[in-house]
């Protein structure tokens, strides 16, 4: 048996996703760094935790395990469209933004299809297209590193069928100013997918920031991909949905797997959408933490992006390699950017006071030995 005779021609494209150092659960980083205290600041993940609201369902839900869930999530559904303001037929679960993002490349991308992508955004965007066999078409970014909508416009052929969009955008935290995302869609054809991933958009509180899910509601082939994985720290649980005309769900329910979404998840998200005080919380340490790194590298003499998410994107002027490897010596962990091409960049999700004091601590360490 020849396994490359039996595998999809697309095999040699697609990657396992493979855990380093940045990826692993918090234990297993202790465990690797042989240090019994370490700050994931590598991940996004929202520090305060889950909703109390959102555990207690949670758990009430566990005495259910012996039953399937709600293969669509009605109820949850019902809500979500309720708090956004379209109809729970505008609405689709998954198992995460991810699979949503799987979701939609199964549902509508060939072989022959081009997608269009910035170069510097969520790698699952590449994933899932190279997974459908179709090309992948990268525009560059502007130079402040936002997104640049003329750019794509300059790129769209007649081959192509799927934009994807991230906003605000991962790794940079930057927003697309609503004027120019509203421009950009009268000039998309309408036969050309628009996907805006909008992750962060519960921590997105820049003025030029706009949801579209206002589009959705005029575009037929705008698609938005929301998740429960950040602002309402339901990471672990898996859970996300997309926002769409009912054609296009319709359409992507033919791929969707049936339960996608288990019954905690379902329950947990539910909990999470009623608990406005855990959110304004979570909105009120992430406020503060991105002030405190901006004082820091204000101090540092280092260059970082605007944000609008739970996290920031500087630039060190150092290899971000070496400021990686330093940092984790301290049993701070950050994102390297090198695979972006930012290769003096780091990634730095934001954390609780002391996770902040601890990250500060060590950049002024390590750039002190540095004068020495």
């Amino acid at each position: 048996m020849k396994l490359e005779n039996m595998v999809r021609k697309v095999y040699p494209n697609l990657m396992p996703y493979v855990c380093q150092l940045a990826d692993l659960p918090i234990e297993e980083m202790k465990q690797a760094l042989g240090k019994e205290q370490v700050y994931k600041l590598s991940f996004n993940e929202n520090p305060l935790g889950p909703s109390p609201k959102a555990v207690q369902a949670m758990q009430e839900a566990l005495l259910q395990l012996n039953l399937y869930p709600s293969s669509t999530g009605d109820a949850l559904l019902a809500r979500i469209g309720e708090k956004e303001g379209v109809e729970a037929k505008n609405v689709i679960l998954s198992n995460g933004a991810d699979e949503m993002i799987i979701l939609v490349a199964q549902t509508f991308l060939e072989p022959e299809d081009e997608v269009i992508i910035p170069e510097v955004s969520f790698v699952q965007y590449l994933a899932s297209t190279h997974m459908m066999g179709a090309k992948p078409v990268f525009s560059p970014m502007k130079e402040d590193l936002g997104v640049d909508l003329d750019a794509i416009i300059e790129r769209i052929t007649p081959a192509t069928k799927t934009v994807f969009l991230c906003n605000p955008n991962n790794p940079t935290g930057t927003v697309i100013p609503a004027d120019e995302l509203r421009a950009f869609l009268k000039r998309v054809p309408e036969n050309v997918l628009v996907v805006i991933d909008e992750a962060y958009h519960e921590y997105a509180d820049d003025p030029e920031y706009l949801s579209s899910v206002e589009f959705v509601k005029t575009y037929k082939n705008v698609f938005v991909i929301r998740t429960f994985s950040k602002i309402y720290s339901l990471a672990a649980a898996r859970i996300g949905y997309g926002i769409g005309q009912e054609e296009l769900i319709e359409a992507i329910h033919h791929v969707r797997p049936p339960f996608n979404v288990n019954s905690i998840a379902q329950a947990g998200a539910l909990a999470s959408l009623d608990d406005e005080q855990h959110v304004s919380e979570s909105r009120r340490i992430n406020q503060f933490g991105r002030k405190l790194l901006a004082e820091l590298f204000d101090e540092l003499g280092m260059k970082y992006l605007k944000s609008a998410t739970n996290f920031v994107c500087v630039d060190t002027g150092r290899d971000s390699g070496y400021m990686f490897d330093q940092l984790a010596k301290h049993g701070v962990i950050v994102r390297n950017l090198a695979g972006y091409g930012m290769t003096t960049s780091l990634r730095v999700s934001i954390g609780q006071p002391e996770e902040m004091q601890a990250f500060a601590a060590a950049m002024r360490e390590i750039l002190a030995k540095e004068q020495k």
